[in-house]
């Protein structure tokens, strides 16, 4: 057994994953990534990254976890960390919503904000930390990390593939890249299918959704970007209607940062 298959086990006692797979009755299905410990898709890969760092030496219990997260990636980490017994201290910008600041507070994390909205001085703040107390932080890296990758190749993409076989389309929104880097891989591998990333249209802002390729922040789509066959461009208007349509007519929680 890998270290990755000894991850991912772990990771399935601790309620992450084998999420349900929803049938739209037309062939089309959607991965229920909100029945996760920690309520997203974000719970996978901070769990990967961080018991990949416990099993390796590299997270210590006198080492806190320092990370720049606005979103579920931080929540997630928070919580993991915490069920784990370790610290974390999350990196975010001040225009970050109040509620945001309320569940990473409640799951755990010592949070430190950094002036904007934009994560790129949150970034900056990390880096500082990591270079002045080495001894102190450790940086998961989300945005580089390929366990953020390795988790939807060992998990999400088996757990598909086991209860429906071949997969002609994996559609995909991209973040840090690593949800669909990760199905892109494994579908690749095992079924013959064509794989299509989604991202915003310039200007639109859709939460956990971003271009990583104009970004200084794409590790893994540096690595994984070569198995995603399309790339589609929404609005952000078409997605908040088409989630609350989810709602409405599947009772289905497809929320921004979920993965639905």
């Amino acid at each position: 057994m890998s270290i990755y298959e000894e991850i991912r086990d772990d990771m399935y006692n601790l309620k992450i994953g084998n999420t349900p797979l929803f049938n739209f009755n037309n062939n089309i299905y959607s991965k229920l990534e909100y029945y996760n410990e920690f309520g997203s898709i974000k719970s996978r890969a901070a769990f990967f990254m961080i018991d990949y760092a416990i099993k390796t030496g590299k997270l210590t219990k006198n080492k806190t976890i320092i990370e720049a997260s606005s979103g579920n990636t931080g929540i997630a980490i928070s919580g993991i960390s915490r069920m784990l017994g370790y610290k974390t201290k999350i990196v975010i910008p001040e225009g970050a919503s109040n509620v945001t600041k309320r569940i990473l507070e409640e799951a755990g994390a010592d949070l430190v904000l950094t002036q904007g909205n934009s994560t790129e001085n949150s970034i900056k703040f990390v880096e500082e930390m990591i270079r002045k107390y080495p001894d102190k932080y450790i940086q998961l890296k989300q945005h580089d990390n390929i366990l953020n990758s390795m988790a939807h190749y060992y998990s999400t993409g088996p757990e598909v593939y086991n209860e429906i076989g071949n997969v002609d389309f994996v559609v995909a929104g991209i973040g840090t890249g690593g949800t669909i880097t990760g199905l892109a891989k494994y579908f690749k591998e095992n079924s013959n299918s064509k794989v299509i990333g989604v991202i915003p249209e310039k200007n639109s802002h859709i939460l956990g959704l971003r271009n990583p390729f104009n970004s200084s922040e794409k590790g893994i789509i540096d690595k994984y970007g070569k198995y995603i066959d399309e790339i589609y461009e929404i609005n952000e208007n078409d997605a908040y209607k088409a989630a609350q349509k989810l709602k409405e007519k599947y009772n289905l929680f497809c929320r921004p940062l979920v993965g639905c």
